[in-house]
């Protein structure tokens, strides 16, 4: 039986700001990233009242243990009238994997403009292509397939993503932010991929995570999908960088991510 997102992120509370989770185990042998940004966004918002998150910003580390608890301490670093800052850090076995800096606001009306949704096939015309969610109840439907990353293809740097969680996360705001926090670290490195001429397995080539940032726009319901149009404007340095705004599926801005990668070939040792 697949338990829904929230329940697999869900903490314990190991002292007055510090908190234990064990990451989803979805294979492979090391934590996925957007499990640990989920988790320390969960530890955060236990220490704060009356705000919402609106922007993390994440450095990964070093990677995790799956099999290994995680221990996500939080340091109270500013409460003010309408903003309040959180640092976490993700521990385990005595060294950070991640650093969080998170920022919550008591919710307020302001201006208002956005982004027009751009074209895109509706989800229920796609097919689940990518079932790295599906432990966890994630589905994903890429709108171009085959995958980046699965072909030495060059393809044009942008890509669209559908996502959503396929089972129910409650009704508090943090359990879909925390949600969409972790679903939307999939298709970041493909798509930072996607413009070079090799995939997953071409020998010498590496590629990982290094930093991960959102900011929350707007109230949403992550049940429903979500178009992530995503473009990669540059490369260089051994390092790419890929940049989304997440809609919701009637045309809603909800949030925007950036990722930055790690992204080398380096010659077969001879």
């Amino acid at each position: 039986m697949t338990l829904p997102l929230a329940e697999r992120l869900a903490l314990e509370r190991s002292g007055p700001n510090v908190f234990r989770g064990f990451a989803p185990d979805i294979g492979g042998a090391r934590i996925f990233g957007g499990a640990a940004v989920g988790q320390a966004l969960l530890a955060a918002y236990e220490t704060v009242e009356a705000r919402v998150c609106h922007s993390l910003h994440c450095y990964f580390i070093h990677p995790g243990n799956p099999a290994e608890p995680v221990f996500y301490e939080v340091t109270r670093s500013r409460d003010g009238g309408a903003f309040a800052t959180r640092h976490v850090s993700a521990v385990q076995d005595g060294r950070p994997i991640l650093e969080m800096l998170a920022s919550f606001q008591r919710p307020a009306p302001g201006f208002e403009h956005q982004a027009t949704l751009p074209d895109a096939p509706d989800p229920a015309t796609l097919g689940d292509d990518d079932q790295r969610g599906a432990a966890v109840g994630i589905q994903l439907r890429n709108v171009r397939l085959p995958r980046p990353g699965w072909t030495e293809e060059v393809q044009p740097p942008h890509h669209q993503t559908w996502l959503r969680s396929a089972l129910p996360l409650g009704p508090e705001l943090r359990h879909h932010q925390a949600a969409l926090a972790y679903a939307s670290d999939f298709p970041q490195l493909p798509t930072i991929v996607q413009p070079h001429p090799v995939t997953w397995s071409t020998p010498g080539f590496q590629v990982a995570s290094l930093d991960h940032a959102i900011w929350f726009h707007r109230p949403f319901d992550f049940t429903g999908w979500h178009l992530c149009d995503m473009d990669t404007p540059s490369s260089s340095d051994e390092r790419g960088l890929s940049r989304a705004t997440v809609f919701a599926q009637d045309g809603t801005v909800v949030a925007t991510v950036l990722q930055e990668a790690m992204i080398r070939l380096r010659a077969p040792r001879g």
